[in-house]
């Protein structure tokens, strides 16, 4: 604890200089020094000022599913961890190497829609008007992402870590200052407690909102069936049942809480956020679950699926990897959230079209 602590005040200039440089760089664009692009159809942003562990995939994929049958829907990310470089359109051959884990998930998961890859999202905005027209693009993970002009800006903030007493990275888990809050139009509170109450949720939109014109949801997280990706066979939960968690995420906690409520004893196995799976590991975890006994199973996410593909695995492997899906679910106020992204969309088409 003592060393902790030594080490934030040793951290805490150079969070100073970061802090400084990305204001001015956000100041530059806010007074239009540095030029921001617009583009013809509605690009929502979804996003975060920390890093990592906000669950920007879950609602990404939540507004992606509300709009598939309304517009034609395209998502565009960074592509974290792809060993591919440029534009790529997601399709039947894709795989975590070429997509990252992220986009391949949100394309095994939706692929009526369009998911796309970029490290430059302008061109990649560009690249999708010109190859599949869509009516819309939802930004994953572009809160900073300065360069384009998002018609709507959803902002993400994980409950347990208060953006209001952090700060910027190295010393704290910032990427920039709490002051960009102001440019979200929508703010979710995201991975809250189902007994958060009325009252505090007043009093948090309260504290976050900038200006009256900003709304504040609340979200928790929502697990579905676990399922064997391979055979599609559901995994009933038995109290006793041997489980090693596999985990390449940001923040495991809630899947070990929620595995462990299921199960009972959960022995953990966590690799850092996106790790790449190498043979090495897959050794590593064949050894692990056939010394906790011939019933037990892996239980791992979505995303580490994705990458978990990409690897050579023996059918007995595949026979026992189990997969949690992740949703999410509002507190309150779900259908005025719904109602706030279809109007946004339909408010932008009418401006467009008195333009032309």
């Amino acid at each position: 604890m003592k060393r902790e602590f030594r080490t934030y005040y040793l951290l805490k200039p150079l969070s100073w200089i970061y802090a400084l440089f990305t204001s001015v760089r956000n100041m530059m664009y806010d007074r239009g020094i540095l030029p921001a692009t617009r583009f013809p159809i509605p690009a929502i942003s979804v996003g975060n000022i920390t890093v990592g562990g906000t669950g920007k995939t879950p609602h990404t994929l939540y507004i992606a599913s509300m709009l598939k049958d309304k517009v034609t829907t395209a998502v565009l990310s960074r592509g974290y961890g792809r060993l591919s470089k440029g534009f790529l359109l997601a399709d039947e051959k894709s795989n975590s190497n070429l997509l990252g884990d992220e986009p391949l998930m949100i394309h095994n998961r939706l692929p009526e829609i369009y998911a796309a890859v970029d490290e430059d999202r302008v061109r990649g905005i560009k690249r999708l008007l010109k190859e599949v027209q869509p009516e819309v693009v939802i930004l994953d993970d572009a809160f900073q992402h300065r360069r384009i002009e998002p018609s709507l800006n959803i902002l993400l903030v994980n409950r347990n870590r208060n953006i209001l007493n952090d700060c910027v990275m190295p010393a704290g888990r910032m990427r920039e200052t709490a002051a960009g809050r102001s440019r979200a139009d929508i703010i979710i509170v995201t991975k809250c407690p189902d007994t958060l109450d009325g009252r505090r949720m007043d009093e948090m939109s309260a504290e976050l909102m900038v200006h009256q014109s900003q709304k504040v949801f609340f979200s928790t997280v929502k697990y579905g069936d676990i399922y064997n990706p391979f055979t599609s066979r559901t995994l009933v939960p038995e109290p006793g049942r041997q489980v090693l968690a596999i985990t390449g995420i940001a923040s495991p906690e809630a899947m070990w809480s929620k595995l462990e409520g299921l199960f009972g004893n959960v022995k953990k196995l966590p690799f850092k956020d996106h790790h790449r799976f190498t043979s090495r590991d897959i050794i590593r975890i064949e050894r692990e679950v056939q010394s906790m006994g011939p019933d037990a199973v892996i239980v791992t996410t979505e995303k580490d699926i994705a990458r978990l593909r990409s690897c050579h695995l023996s059918t007995e492997l595949k026979e026992r990897l189990f997969t949690l899906p992740v949703t999410i679910r509002f507190l309150r106020d779900e259908a005025l959230f719904r109602e706030n992204i279809i109007e946004h969309i339909e408010s932008f088409r009418k401006k467009q079209n008195r333009h032309v």
